[in-house]
């Protein structure tokens, strides 16, 4: 399986053709909703539209603006099918919970601790989807 990387000033992005595309965001950094543009044109030239899943290991102290936060949870990439987020710090998994019960994003999305119990609950929803079919 071929792997592809791809660099962001505030994120790196790898895909190895697997359905879940793992984005890991640098520490502190604040996301504007231009970032999370970029982003989602990275996403698209990697997996394209094929149905996928993203992981994002949300770095140190990282936030996002409110735009960022209004726009990444109602403008969700076609083929997007879930979300797993992994939080390292207090302060970000309470604004990942923030986000969460606020935002409500259009795709199903889960904070985690563990990256093997979020690559885990990704492919059951990856298979969820495809099930649906």
């Amino acid at each position: 399986m071929n792997t592809f990387t791809e660099f962001h000033p505030t994120a790196q992005f790898v895909y190895n053709g697997d359905g879940i595309l793992v984005v890991t965001i640098k520490d502190d950094i604040e996301l504007t909703v231009n970032d999370i543009i970029d982003h989602r044109a990275i996403v698209k030239r990697i997996v394209g539209i094929q149905p996928h899943a993203v992981l994002a290991i949300a770095g140190e102290r990282t936030q996002a603006t409110g735009e960022a936060r209004i726009y990444a949870s109602t403008n969700i990439p076609e083929g997007r099918v879930a979300e797993a987020v992994i939080i390292r710090s207090l302060p970000v998994r309470i604004m990942g919970n923030f986000y969460l019960k606020f935002h409500k994003p259009n795709v199903p999305t889960r904070l985690f601790d563990d990256y093997e119990d979020a690559i885990k609950w990704l492919r059951a929803q990856l298979q969820l989807h495809a099930a649906r079919r």
